[in-house]
């Protein structure tokens, strides 16, 4: 990781504090092979403040805008403005058209293209509520980092993991109470895609036509080197399980993403939710075979938990 660079002698690796050989540079320097000793002297942070005048209206900010292309922050010096009327846009849709010198679309990307590369802004539903019965999934299902684990990583971190180790679909009390679902009832989410079971939790924070969730909370079992059943596999969930990577389009299957930017559908699926039978187990499902430990993996140790050290105050 200290060695590594995104090119050759670009100067720019995994990490932004003290680079350079003798950890003299900032942002930009050559590896340093003492970095992570000054970064654990440091206790782990690296904080860089932009000049005065660099910190203000930086989408036009010449001194701002030219430093950060120095450290390849940006690709180019140059404004960066919101265009109403969108001229790149209109170039993809006119070689869509058939018109001009450009290169053309392949055939069955055409009419997407025509459609949904206008230049100037317009309202269109998501592709995949297009393909979806709004009546039978009437619910906009998305999904939202825990600020505590807003990098799926911290769930690996034992005082974080004390503090919640599973997730809950939240509901609008409303929207629940119309299903029959009480707070803390284990129900049923399903999409067109596929279905999972996990616990409801009304709140008023979220709208009557919406349900959410955290994300990358949820865990196979023996995963992360953690018990079988630990509460990130037993109770813990993922909406993975309801979204699709593609979708039908006329015999051919297309990207499950914004025609435009590319950006994954991660809040387009509809879902509808009902509550679960009293027969069936207060478990998460789908349930997968218990991973097994890979080789060389320490054994897991019986009590995993974040000590704190206390400090004095005088």
């Amino acid at each position: 990781m200290v060695n590594w660079e995104s090119e050759p002698g670009s100067g720019i690796g995994f990490l932004a504090g003290w680079r350079g050989k003798g950890g003299e540079k900032s942002l930009r320097g050559e590896p340093n092979p003492n970095q992570w000793e000054m970064y654990k002297k440091n206790n782990c942070v690296f904080h860089y403040e932009l000049p005065k005048s660099y910190q203000y209206m930086r989408n036009w900010n010449k001194g701002y805008l030219e430093w950060s292309q120095r450290n390849r922050i940006t690709r180019y010096a140059e404004p960066i403005l919101i265009h109403i009327y969108s001229e790149v846009l209109q170039r993809f849709r006119t070689a869509a058209q058939g018109k001009g010198l450009t290169r053309k679309p392949p055939e069955h990307l055409k009419k997407r293209i025509d459609t949904y590369f206008d230049p100037l802004p317009f309202y269109y539903d998501t592709l995949e509520a297009l393909a979806t019965d709004k009546q039978k999934y009437p619910l906009a299902a998305v999904t939202q980092r825990p600020m505590a684990m807003y990098h799926s990583w911290d769930s690996q971190n034992a005082w974080l993991r004390q503090i919640h180790t599973h997730n809950y679909l939240y509901v609008n009390a409303l929207t629940a109470r119309q299903q029959g679902i009480e707070d803390g009832d284990w129900i049923w989410v399903e999409s067109q895609w596929g279905k999972v079971r996990c616990m409801a939790r009304h709140s008023e924070a979220v709208e009557p036509g919406t349900v959410w969730t955290w994300n990358a909370i949820g865990k196979a079992a023996g995963a992360w080197n953690l018990t079988p059943d630990a509460n990130e596999s037993q109770k813990g969930f993922l909406l993975n399980h309801l979204i699709s990577e593609e979708l039908p389009d006329a015999g051919r299957r297309i990207s499950n993403s914004d025609p435009i930017t590319g950006q994954a559908a991660w809040y387009d699926v509809r879902v509808r939710i009902y509550k679960a039978e009293a027969s069936e187990p207060e478990q998460t499902s789908p349930q997968f075979e218990t991973m097994k430990p890979y080789p060389g993996m320490k054994i897991r140790s019986s009590i995993l938990a974040f000590l704190g050290r206390g400090r004095k105050h005088g």
